[in-house]
């Protein structure tokens, strides 16, 4: 008895006391968030912060910064949906009756065009059209409307790039060019008229402020600065935020001097329906700053004109259940932070990219303990084209799992970082609109490693204009990557395969499935003397031996590859054990150079596909041809599964 005492008091003494999580609740009508989070700020312990139903509309950012006490739980109550908005609901729209900016509109829509006056609403920053951390959208309905342009659809071209200084024997570096057609003298009397267009590259499109056009010379000067990549004959280019361009439902022009709002509605729109326009423009609207063990869960934020959340070194982080939609920028950046989890959200309407993630040190091979899964990344990259995936990351360590990426007119995840997992994703109708992409592109760095992209599924993915569209694309000089147990479905166009690597080495494609796509795999070398004098670059210099350093002996180690001549075995990637059916062609542009063993090709060319994607999925099936299962039923989100 004594000594179960002894046991008793000693075990008091030295337990510690667990208090249970203190809870705020707030509602739309009650506490507002900002005190709610004022007093989590002032805990030792854990706390929960719980959100009731309905629409949070919010003057500033909400922030929880310096918060490492305890456990930090943003969550709704049961059942609810909680919603915190940067946008403001926009009411009174009347008929149109001003005739200067009647005589502007093109006469098939004078009597559709809605105007309704911003200033009169209490909205005093309006924004810029074209700019990314200014860009003011409207909704109908949740529906993207689109700033008033011509062309509707597609492009004009235009005729000469004349500005003075000849950058090669095809590109201008000023932005001054002629064109042909007579609608752009209309033009010259916009007050805020902008270009949109491909200057140079399919690959890289820009929006470039109109300095003045002359009808009679038919010439337009953009201001500077000009286009990275300089000026050509004959690009692609459209007007944008031109008022004499709003002739089409769903369009809209925002007179920033007098503070009104033109529309032409959807002809589905009645009074009375939900029209939004994005007046948050906080860089983000919830931010996570020198935090630890933070969680935010089953919130939905909508229409800031920039970005959802941000996370800043932060640790142990987890995103939870959270949807982000209608934001002119992107829906989340992690920054210099350690095992951000990123679980079971929905991210989409989207003017920029999904998410971007930074961390981790590639220079110590210091993982940041990044993980994204089960979320879904849609409808993105609407405002800028190319260069905005849905996950772009730079740093080491991350994975991206049981994801669906789709609707972008460029890539799905552009990755700058090594020691990268990739798998059970849903990758599908991608580079709708870019040149030269895939929808995974590694670019332009030798020293980036440890990139395994096994067990996705890849569909639809047939974009490109010159050179064409892949589904993995290893660009310049890319190296030492494994891409294993895929399943590739209508994936490549024009000279690209499903899988596209264009000058790098010891890249390893084995054990895929290629189905009705344009090529299984393409190649584009690279010549020796264009590979090492690539190396002598200062970029490159810089990417090998100052960023990293790959004849350190942590890399030596780390990474035997890098150990081996760099300038030997130029263009010989191992392709082994894959299944291509019902593609034009198995391999274009071999050359010989890579090794290859045990590749099969079914129906190439002109031959009809006599059984289905899942046929030849069958374990037995892919035996018969010596390759392992793909547990392709376990692609995709836990909530949604691909119909193969």
């Amino acid at each position: 008895m004594r000594l179960h005492l002894i046991l008793a008091v000693s075990l008091a003494v030295f337990l510690p006391i667990v208090l249970p999580a203190k809870d705020y609740h707030v509602s739309p009508k009650g506490k507002t968030l900002e005190k709610a989070i004022k007093n989590i700020s002032e805990e030792k312990g854990d706390a929960r912060l719980i959100l009731s139903d309905g629409d949070y509309f919010i003057p500033e950012p909400l922030v929880f910064k310096g918060l490492k006490g305890g456990k930090i739980t943003v969550e709704a109550d049961p059942e609810a949906e909680p919603v915190i908005r940067g946008d403001r609901v926009i009411k009174g729209f009347k008929a149109l009756k001003d005739r200067n900016i009647l005589g502007r509109l093109p006469e098939s829509s004078r009597e559709k065009v809605l105007q309704v006056s911003l200033y009169g609403l209490g909205i005093k920053d309006l924004g810029a059209a074209c700019e990314k951390a200014k860009l003011t959208d409207l909704y109908w309905k949740g529906e993207r409307q689109r700033i008033a342009a011509y062309p509707d659809e597609g492009f004009l071209v235009a005729s000469e790039a004349v500005g003075p200084t000849v950058v090669d024997d095809i590109t201008r570096k000023e932005g001054i060019f002629t064109y042909k057609d007579e609608i752009i003298d209309s033009w010259a009397d916009e007050k805020d008229a902008w270009i949109y267009g491909y200057f140079r590259w399919d690959w890289k499109d820009h929006y470039q402020k109109v300095a003045s056009i002359n009808p009679g010379t038919k010439t337009i000067t953009l201001e500077a600065p000009w286009h990275i990549y300089g000026y050509k004959d004959s690009f692609k280019f459209k007007g944008v935020n031109i008022l004499c361009g709003l002739d089409s439902p769903g369009e809209y022009y925002i007179d920033r001097e007098k503070g009104m709002l033109y529309w032409y509605p959807p002809e589905e729109y009645a009074p009375g329906d939900e029209v939004t326009l994005s007046v948050c423009g906080s860089e983000f609207m919830m931010e996570i700053t020198d935090c630890e063990n933070v969680t935010i869960k089953g919130l939905a934020f909508v229409g800031g004109r920039r970005s959802a959340v941000g996370v800043s070194d932060s640790k142990e982080v987890t995103i939870e259940g959270v949807k982000a939609f209608r934001f002119g920028s992107d829906a989340l950046h992690v920054t210099s932070s350690r095992d951000v989890q990123v679980t079971g959200c929905h991210f989409g309407t989207l003017g920029h990219s999904g998410m971007k993630l930074y961390g981790g040190d590639r220079k110590t091979i210091t993982p940041s303990g990044y993980v994204v899964d089960n979320t879904i990344v849609e409808n993105i990259s609407l405002f800028q084209h190319t260069y905005e995936p849905s996950v772009f990351f730079d740093g080491c360590g991350l994975v991206v799992r049981h994801c669906d990426f789709s609707r972008c007119p460029s890539s799905a995840m552009r990755l700058d970082g090594s020691e990268v997992l990739v798998e059970y994703n849903y990758f599908h109708d991608l580079v709708q609109e870019s040149d030269d992409q895939g929808g995974i592109d590694v670019f332009y760095d030798y020293s980036l490693r440890g990139l395994v992209i096994r067990y996705n599924l890849w569909e639809n993915i047939l974009g490109g204009s010159l050179h064409g569209a892949a589904g993995v694309r290893f660009d310049d000089m890319i190296s030492g990557q494994l891409v294993y147990g895929n399943i590739f479905n209508n994936v490549g166009a024009i000279h690209f395969g499903a899988v596209q690597i264009h000058g790098g080495k010891d890249n390893v494609v084995n054990n895929n499935v290629f189905y009705n796509c344009n090529f299984g795999i393409s190649f584009s070398p690279w010549g020796q003397a264009l590979w090492d004098e690539a190396l002598t670059r200062p970029e490159v210099v810089k990417k090998l031996f100052e960023d990293v350093d790959i004849n350190g002996e942590l890399y030596q180690n780390h990474y035997p590859d890098l150990a081996k001549d760099i300038h030997a075995n130029l263009n010989r990637n191992i392709i082994i054990n894959n299944l291509m059916v019902g593609c034009r062609r198995m391999f274009y542009d071999d050359k010989g150079q890579n090794y290859m063993k045990n590749n099969h090709g079914i129906s190439i060319g002109e031959d009809p596909v006599m059984e289905s994607l899942e046929y030849y999925l069958n374990p037995e099936v892919l035996s018969s041809f010596g390759l392992k299962p793909i547990p392709y039923k376990e692609i995709g989100t836990k909530t949604f599964k691909p119909l193969l």
